[in-house]
């Protein structure tokens, strides 16, 4: 029998029971589409964070931290005589003090200098962060109204401050209605110069203002002296990090008189080492995607498998009466298992439109879900050839497979019996 007679009559038998057929590949459309997406999303969800991390991959956090011997002297902050002395390593660009710590705050006027708050102030709790102008840029945080603070202003403790998006959305009713005006913050008031972007539900409440500012007017001079909360320090490069993270360890442990690293009293970390932590966790999880989506070409191939033996047992009559006019062994077990990838072929192109399809659909549909500009907004899977081809693959094996021991079966009934079988 010729191959294109044999896959003309396996499209025929296929044809005759629309249903079940199309029931049988869905299985394989759900595994294949499965596999593709998955692959192409968890590969968008990496170059997205990387996206995200990248403008701040050369950043280096300084915290403090207890040192770990029991017993001992208690470590000593790190103030900003600590963050000057950093600024002086060779591969250190910016450095970045920081205080934080929760207050409320308030819409008002300033008039005569003082403070007269408008007839419907409200009230919210908010987070202090004072630092100098460098924060903006190592924590790249973009504006939707107004500007930043100068260093000339952080420098002379100016009473201004950047605020974010929530806090000027209730207290002004939006961005632009808050740039000029003035927040009350614990009571003393500060002129809004800008107003962030939506950074998340947890630092949409910020209110960012000069260091000495934030010491005078918010925290009170008995929050510690010059003591931080943290120091980000900027390299000159994120290839450049890992030296720069030697160069301040060397320095604060010679200004904290540190020589047993067992009572270290500060923290250094890289984003980019946290960066790499997270694609590792990643890259675990895509390897481990396909095997969850294979679970649904399992299932496929168990259709596949129960198609056939259904089909070899409806066309007895017709394998016995193919026997009896000359059909050899070879012939038959050639016809049932080209069936088996037909069905399964065309349910694996089947699944790789869908994927196809379902890739490009969530590459336009993240935008509009997220317009504000968060991680949706950067987010698109990415589409390559090794999934698509590797699923398809698959699906095909699992013709051969599934169909090979029905078509086995097929091959080997006695056309006499065959023919007797009603």
């Amino acid at each position: 029998m010729l191959l294109r007679e044999t896959v003309f009559i396996a499209l025929r038998a296929l044809r005759s029971n629309k249903l079940r057929s199309a029931l049988t590949m869905l299985g394989l459309v759900i595994g294949v589409a499965s596999v593709i997406v998955l692959v192409s999303a968890s590969q968008g969800v990496r170059n997205s964070v990387d996206q995200a991390i990248e403008a701040v991959a050369n950043n280096i956090t300084i915290v403090p931290l207890q040192p770990q011997v029991a017993g001992g002297p208690p470590g000593q902050p790190l103030t900003e005589a600590d963050a000057k002395a950093l600024s002086q390593a060779p591969d250190v660009v910016l450095v970045t003090p920081t205080v934080t710590g929760s207050t409320t705050g308030a819409a008002g006027q300033v008039a005569h200098a003082v403070l007269v708050t408008t007839p419907t102030k409200q009230f919210l709790s908010a987070t202090v962060t004072g630092t100098n102008a460098n924060w903006f840029q190592t924590n790249n945080r973009q504006l939707v109204a107004g500007s930043y603070f100068t260093q000339a202003q952080a420098t002379s403790g100016a009473h201004v401050a950047v605020i974010g998006p929530s806090l000027a959305k209730v207290l002004f009713g939006s961005a632009d209605a808050a740039v000029g005006k003035a927040v009350n913050v614990n009571s003393r008031p500060f002129t809004v110069l800008g107003v962030m972007n939506d950074y998340g539900a947890n630092l949409n409440n910020n209110v960012v203002m000069p260091i000495s500012a934030a010491r005078s007017a918010i925290f009170g001079h008995g929050y510690g002296g010059d003591e931080l909360s943290q120091i980000t320090a900027t390299a000159t490069s994120a290839s450049s990090a890992q030296l720069a993270v030697g160069e301040i360890t060397q320095i604060l442990s010679a200004r904290h008189h540190i020589t047993d690293p067992e009572r270290v009293d500060f923290q250094v970390q890289t984003l980019g080492a946290r960066l790499t932590t997270f694609n590792q966790v990643l890259g675990l999880l895509t390897n481990f995607t396909p095997a969850i989506a294979a679970i649904a070409l399992l299932v496929g191939g168990i259709g596949v498998l129960n198609i056939m033996l259904v089909s070899v047992t409806d066309r007895t009559r017709e394998i016995g009466t193919r026997k009896a006019v000359g059909a050899s062994n070879p012939a038959i077990l050639t016809q049932f298992i080209l069936e088996a990838i037909t069905l399964s072929g065309i349910g694996g192109l089947v699944g790789v439109a869908t994927g196809i399809g379902l890739i490009f659909a969530t590459t336009a549909a993240a935008p509009i879900l997220d317009k504000s500009g968060g991680v949706l907004a950067n987010f698109a899977p990415v589409l390559s050839l090794p999934p698509i081809l590797v699923a398809f693959g698959i699906s095909l094996a699992i013709g051969v497979i599934a169909g090979g021991y029905p078509a086995w079966r097929a091959s080997q009934l006695n056309p006499i019996e065959a023919l007797r079988y009603e």
